[in-house]
This record gives structure tokens, sequence and C-alpha cells, in this order.
């Protein structure tokens, strides 16, 4: 009887500590109490102190800063035990919001993951700074408000030049405010030095312009805006950027906002240089696609049917019509980029129907494309070796190649459409296994002269397609 009840009185001490384990596992860490500011501005550092308690090891406290459902900041303090801890919460300068009510939400949480939280209000206002400062590589300029616009700033100077890489300095303001920056190309504002924001004006280097900056909507000016046609750019990745617009036959394409224009490649099958720097769009009236490719420097026009590329219409003659090329019926020594825009060398077509190349539909069933000998085209100048040219139906296949008739070719040097002018610069072939349909090869050994422009016109009306070379 002895044995049993000693029985007992051990297995009530182990139930009475596997409680109290229990209950030390399952402890919840408790916010006392917390202090910080009732009020603060974007920008400022304000003092937290959060007094916590817990039985149980404590692991971290949590602040995180939110306007409405969403999180603006976050930052995590280290702790063992209970006691109180003070740092100092960044009230973030963030763009577009209004002065307002946000909370700071602080967590607890032990070594057992069990947490509890509170919520502290706090009033946010933005800043109404005296001044900012333009840091440029020539120097810092002072830009004051600008009367009548509560958050802008703006300073004019004659610049040393029209590119200005600057950052903008905040200076700190009340009593828990922090120096900062505004910079980089997508606008942030950072407690440290980061990427410039690229000011930049079309005026004249040395003429006096004006940049100005607006601490709310995080707007400056003056920024070039890419544009073609009057049409923006919208924000370039992977340095290029697509427009699908519009456009009507022979109106005048300004280009806009490309400091290196000068050096860029115009794809003279579409466009057309006016005497006043402007371009005129020579493909019939309708949506085109227009890729500016900062890499290649050239932009890639393409006639669309609503939001896909347009494919030929074998009822109405109308769509698009596609070239692509590379070697012709002889391979010879020359190397494989014979065909390519904005050349050769840089983006060869290689037969290969993702770069298929769009000719211009001038209406009426009507289709041509201007290739540059030397340039986009082969020069056909090595022996035993010539450049092949397909016409396709669809924009990025290589499945539905045009029958051909070539009525109209080259002869002789620089070229006539006589026959008994010399050898044949462009010849009818038989498809290679690499074309699938009929090409259009050069002769070889039959130079097509560096520099020259050759037109070749597709009537799409007659069966087989006709098509006719002419030197621009």
């Amino acid at each position: 009887m002895r044995k049993k009840k000693n029985l007992l009185l051990v297995l009530g001490a182990f139930l009475s500590l596997c409680s109290c384990k229990k209950k030390a596992d399952i402890d919840t860490p408790v916010i006392t109490s917390h202090q910080t500011a009732g009020v603060a501005y974007m920008g400022d550092s304000i003092p937290l102190t959060t007094t916590v308690s817990g039985t149980y090891p404590l692991s971290s406290i949590k602040v995180s800063f939110f306007r409405g459902d969403e999180k603006i900041s976050e930052s995590l303090i280290p702790v063992k035990e209970g006691g109180a801890y003070t740092n100092r919460l960044l009230v973030p300068f963030v763009k577009g919001i209004a002065d307002g009510t946000a909370e700071i939400q602080v967590m607890i949480k032990n070594k057992n993951f069990n947490y509890s939280t509170a919520i502290i209000p706090i009033q946010v206002t933005r800043p109404k700074f005296p001044y900012l400062t333009l840091k440029t590589a020539y120097g810092d300029y002072r830009m004051e408000p600008v009367a009548g616009e509560p958050y802008q700033y703006a300073v004019t100077q004659a610049f040393p030049s029209n590119k200005l890489n600057a950052l903008i300095e905040a200076p700190a303001y009340g009593e828990n405010g922090n120096r900062f920056y505004f910079g980089g190309k997508t606008i942030i504002a950072n407690a440290t030095n980061q990427d410039s924001i690229p000011f930049q004006t079309a005026s004249a280097p040395g003429a006096p312009f004006t940049v100005s900056f607006d601490i709310k909507s995080f707007e400056g000016k003056p920024f070039l805006k890419p544009a073609f046609g009057n049409i923006e750019f919208p924000a370039f990745e992977a340095n290029a950027a697509v427009i699908e617009h519009d456009f009507v036959q022979n109106q005048s394409i300004i280009i806009d906002g490309f400091t290196d224009i000068s050096q860029w490649w115009m794809d003279p099958t579409f466009l057309d240089k006016n005497s006043d720097g402007s371009y005129k769009f020579r493909a019939a009236s309708g949506k085109y696609r227009v890729r500016a490719d900062q890499n290649l420097r050239y932009f890639k026009i393409e006639p669309m049917n609503g939001n896909v590329l347009a494919d030929f219409n074998t009822t109405t003659k109308t769509g698009g019509v596609w070239i692509n090329g590379g070697v012709g019926d002889q391979a010879g020594s020359a190397p494989a980029e014979r065909l390519g825009f904005p050349s050769m060398a840089s983006n060869p077509t290689l037969w290969n129907p993702e770069r298929n190349k769009a000719m211009a539909p001038m209406g009426n069933g009507i289709y041509q494309v201007k290739l540059v000998a030397g340039t986009t085209l082969f020069l056909s100048n090595v022996s035993g070796s010539t450049a092949g040219i397909s016409f396709y139906q669809n924009s990025r296949s290589m499945s539905s190649p045009f029958s051909l008739i070539l009525t109209q070719t080259l002869y002789g040097s620089p070229g006539s459409p006589s026959s008994s002018a010399g050898s044949a610069r462009f010849e009818l072939k038989p498809a290679t296994a690499s074309s699938v349909g009929q090409i259009i090869a050069t002769g070889s050994n039959r130079s097509l002269g560096n520099g020259r422009t050759y037109v070749f016109t597709l009537d799409t009306k007659v069966t087989p397609a006709s098509v006719v070379i002419d030197i621009e």
C-alpha cells in the first residue's frame, strides 16, 4: 500500500512539472508601455521607448510603420529579456500621400514564437523646407520655394551643360529631422547618396534653364521625353520601349528626346528625311508598332492588325508582308550575315523568323522595302557567295512564302533596267533549305556598289506576286 502511495506522489509531481513546463511554453510576452512623438514630419527619426515583459526568453521587438493598409517601413530590435528598449524610428518620406494619421505597430515576440502587439497612432506631416540644394559635378545650387506651389522648388542658371546629373539635398527639418537626398532615375528619397537624377534639356549649352522639383509628387523638370511623331514612349526597359499608334501616310514625324539621335539609323523603308530635320512617314495610313531600341539605335516599325502584328490578307491584299534573308544559293567564303537591320553586322536576320523585317504597305496591294548595299544588304562582291531574300505572309513565320516572278531586275554597274547592259545583279532562284520559299539572290561577284539604295517593290495583286527592283 505504501509503495502504491509513493507511486502516486511521484506521478503527481511529474504531472505538476509538465503543467508548469506547458505553462511556460505558452507564456505570451506583454507590452507594458510605449512612448513616442504624437506628431512627426516625413524624414524624421522619432524616439520610441517600448517596455516589455515575459517569463519565457524574448526574441525581438518588430516596429512597422503603416499608412492605411500599406506597410511603409519596418525595423527589428533584438531582445533577450523584459525591460525598456529605446530606438529611433524613421518616418519615411513617401511621394504622393497627403498629411494625416499613420500607425506604428509594435510587436514583441518570444523564442517560442508567441507574441503580442500594440498600435500607436501618429500624425504625419510633409515638411516645408526653407530651401533645397541641387548638387552637381559643377557645384551646388540653392533651390528656392516657388510662390503659389506649396511643395515645389526651383533654380534658374546658365548651367555649364544641358545634361545635368544631380542629387537634391533636403536639410534637416525640426528637432527630429534628418538631412537626406532625392535621387535616382526613378526618383526616391534616401538617407544617403544614390544615383543622380538625369535632368536634361534641348536648349543650347550655356543657355539659362530652370531645374524644378516637387517634394510631394517627386516630379522634376526638365527631362527629355523620348517621342515619335508626338507620341511619347513609356519608360524604357532593357534599353527599349514600344508605342502602338495610328499614323497617316506622308505625315511629318518629329523625333524628340534622344540626345544621340544623330547616331541612330533611320529605316528608309518607312521614313524619308525632310529638309527641316523631321521625317515623312512613307507607309499607308494605319496602326503601327514602333520599337525604339537604344542598344541598336534604330526604330523598328511594323504594321498591326488590332493588337497584334499584321499578317497578309489574301482577300483584301492588305496587312503585313515580311522579308527575311541570309546566305543565298551560294554560301561561299563570305560571312553569314548578309541581311540585317539596322545593319548586317549588328542584327542579322539569318533566316530566323523572329527577325522578319516588315515591308512598308504603300496601298493598293503594293509593298516596298529599301535595302542599302554594304549596310543592310551584302555587297555580293565575293566570288561564290550570294545573299538571298524571301517574302512571307506571316509576321513571325516563314511557313507562307509568296510565289514570285521577277519582272524587272538590274544589270551592269551601277545598274540598268536593260538586260543588254551587262550581268544581272539579282536573279530569281528556287527555294533553299533555309528560305523555304523562292529567293531573290544577288549575283555572285557582281558588286552592288557600296551605299546604293535598292528599292524592292512587290505587287500582290497578281499571281505569282511581281517583284520590281530599282536603284533610288
